[in-house]
């Protein structure tokens, strides 16, 4: 997973222009089965002694009858520090939620009332500003890094688009996320291979995930692995690089809970391509001119 798209202090970590492109669809053979698809553009950005990472990040969530829309910008502040990088990101925009009410499915039976008050008339949506923050350390063995998103932990008020009546809107919880990451670089023997095992674990306080993964590398071209996702799914991964900066990665999901008596899996892929540019805002410094 790109952590960009999870800790805005995890951008602008190479000297490149970096774009990503993820798709991801959740539980195939499930109607209204989750699916996520995500844009997340970054660069290192140096003024003078100062270097920071500029970022833009999109996402587009579909959830059941629910749908989410994020568009933010990222900020992050780079030191030097035990012969590394600290990063401390800012991530700021707004989060768009809506609510498909024509897909409700109401039983034909005396017990079930399609004009019941509580059940919204119309599709419904609100926005909200939404804010992350992020901090993140690499070396060149390991990372670490640890994120807050949707700080503010505002209830959305999704509405009608020509509604300006109270009764008809819905309060929606946006929970708090946090995150926690880190991997290591394991050189083996055979120089052309490195193992890179980490885990990315995420809770709202509530419930909790975890991703615990390892990679094979391979002359930094070819890479494939596995990941745990405890009580949820067994995933496998390939990807490779190319010469001119385009990454293409896959990964499968095959669940290992009872869903999967009820779908095959889940797919996701990314798109990435990398691009050298001049990370400077100072010109070089020219000599003038002397008019004799």
């Amino acid at each position: 997973q790109l952590p960009g798209l999870y800790n805005p202090g995890a951008i602008g970590l190479n000297s490149d222009l970096n774009v990503h492109l993820g798709f991801r669809q959740q539980w195939i053979g499930f109607e209204n089965a989750p699916s996520t698809f995500s844009v997340n553009a970054s660069m290192p950005l140096r003024t003078g002694k100062f270097l920071s990472g500029l970022g833009l990040i999109m996402t587009n969530e579909s959830i059941g009858l629910f749908s989410t829309q994020l568009f933010q910008a990222q900020y992050a502040y780079k030191r030097n520090l035990w012969g590394g990088e600290l990063s401390a990101g800012l991530q700021g925009g707004i989060l768009q939620q809506g609510f498909n009410s024509g897909g409700i499915y109401i039983p034909d039976s005396e017990y079930h009332n399609p004009n019941d008050e509580a059940i919204p008339s119309g599709d419904i949506e609100g926005i909200i500003p939404d804010f992350s923050l992020g901090v993140w350390y690499n070396r060149s063995e390991f990372y670490a890094g640890l994120s807050a998103s949707h700080l503010l932990g505002s209830n959305i008020k999704l509405r009608r688009e020509e509604s300006t009546e109270e009764d008809n809107e819905v309060l929606f919880k946006v929970a708090r996320s946090y995150y926690l990451t880190g991997g290591y670089n394991i050189n083996l023997s055979n120089p052309l291979y490195v193992l890179q095992p980490s885990i990315l674990a995420k809770t709202d306080l509530v419930a909790w995930t975890a991703d615990i993964s390892c990679l094979l590398k391979y002359n930094k071209e070819y890479w494939g692995g596995l990941s745990w996702r405890p009580g949820e799914a067994m995933v496998a991964m390939v990807g490779v690089m190319f010469d001119f900066g385009l990454t293409v990665g896959y990964a499968y999901d095959v669940p290992i809970s009872e869903m999967i008596y009820f779908t095959s899996g889940s797919h996701e892929l990314f798109i990435a391509y990398r691009k050298k540019i001049d990370t400077s805002l100072i010109s070089k410094k020219q000599k003038s001119i002397r008019i004799l």
